[in-house]
């Protein structure tokens, strides 16, 4: 019985994991459809960053209203902030080095627009100044909330106005056809498009049903990361906001890696960098937020005590340091992406992450 509860959490995790990488594959192909109009970096910004980023929204969410604890939301923080390193570090540097072009060759580096780049550093640099300056406080109020939501629809209207003039190429549109597996495996798949729909080719109403479908089954995966983060604390003896932040980060990234690494294989370099980016901005955003707003509105209250502490601290300003040490590795690059800058990206992620630990777990 011992064993069981030892290795139960980190079951959970597992089981998590599973479910996010498959229900990704099916919200890609409807997020495909629907951003098949989107030019280069834009569809990875909008589309493949918000749906991507369900599970960090649905944490924060599982720890405000189902386990109905106002200090769990510093679990939701820890998985949400953790996601902005791996995001920032890890899936870039991946899609570096697994990169092709678009008849599927390997390549020794790639090329990125500096405006698109300028403009998504530009946006998620000033959330994580908001959020981290917002954490110094005592309490985390509605006014807070507000103004990081603010930041998001800055960030959507300077997308939309990049947008703009974009003329649509219908031929454009193409997605990675899903396997049919039998009844059980589409299933235990999650294959909605073949369940439901015989895998025919996506109109817009099946592709946002199978994009919902896929987001429910997404917020589902997240409750049971969240129940594992917490019981993985307990079992190694640390603060279950250091457990969120090492493994539940990582696994609530699956999704925006799964993407990125798809789309830099298909040789659409720009999606592949603007997605975690984007995530980045929507995580310490929208994500963490929003629900908190929906969460003030119905208790009748206008502010959330913050335990600080020193790791909190330097969880805090280490946002702001990576992300800049990202930014500039690949803007000084952007001409010639190589694997040398991939290698400098999780260098940056493993000294990061062995620091946390050493500090704080």
């Amino acid at each position: 019985m011992e064993l069981f509860d030892a290795t139960w959490p980190f079951a959970l995790i597992l089981v998590a994991c599973y479910i996010l990488k498959y229900s990704c594959d099916t919200f890609e192909q409807s997020a495909a459809y629907l951003g098949r109009n989107m030019p280069a970096g834009v569809k990875g910004a909008t589309v493949n960053a918000v749906g991507s980023s369900m599970p960090e929204m649905c944490v924060v969410i599982s720890c405000l209203f189902f386990f109905d604890d106002p200090a769990m939301v510093m679990v939701g923080l820890g998985v949400t902030a953790g996601s902005a390193i791996f995001n920032g570090c890890v899936i870039p540097a991946l899609s570096i080095l697994l990169a092709k072009d678009e008849q599927g060759n390997k390549v020794k580096s790639i090329q990125l627009d500096k405006k698109s780049l300028l403009r998504d550093l530009f946006w998620v640099i000033t959330a994580e100044i908001a959020l981290v300056a917002f954490l110094g406080f005592d309490a985390f109020t509605v006014m807070m909330a507000v103004a990081l939501n603010a930041v998001y629809v800055g960030y959507a209207v300077h997308l939309y106005i990049d947008s703009r003039g974009h003329e649509a190429d219908e031929d454009a549109y193409e997605y990675e056809d899903i396997e049919c597996r039998g009844l059980i495996g589409n299933i235990f798949t999650f294959n909605f498009n073949s369940l439901f729909f015989g895998n025919k080719d996506f109109s817009l109403t099946r592709a946002i049903v199978v994009l919902g479908l896929a987001i429910l089954i997404i917020s589902a995966a997240s409750h049971l990361l969240v129940e594992g983060v917490v019981g993985a604390a307990d079992v190694m003896g640390v603060p279950a906001f250091f457990s969120g932040l090492i493994l539940g980060s990582a696994a609530s990234s699956i999704p925006d890696l799964i993407l990125s690494v798809k789309d830099a294989r298909k040789g659409n370099y720009e999606d592949a960098v603007a997605n975690p980016l984007a995530s980045n901005t929507f995580d310490t955003t929208i994500a963490f937020a929003l629900p908190l707003l929906v969460w003030f509105g119905l208790n009748g209250v206008d502010s959330l005590a913050i335990e600080q502490s020193e790791g909190l601290t330097l969880l805090r300003w280490s946002i702001i340091g990576v992300t800049v040490a990202v930014g500039a590795s690949l803007l000084f690059k952007h001409t010639n992406v190589t694997k040398n800058v991939a290698f400098l990206l999780l260098s940056i992620f493993v000294v990061w992450a062995g620091t946390m630990t050493y500090l704080i777990g």
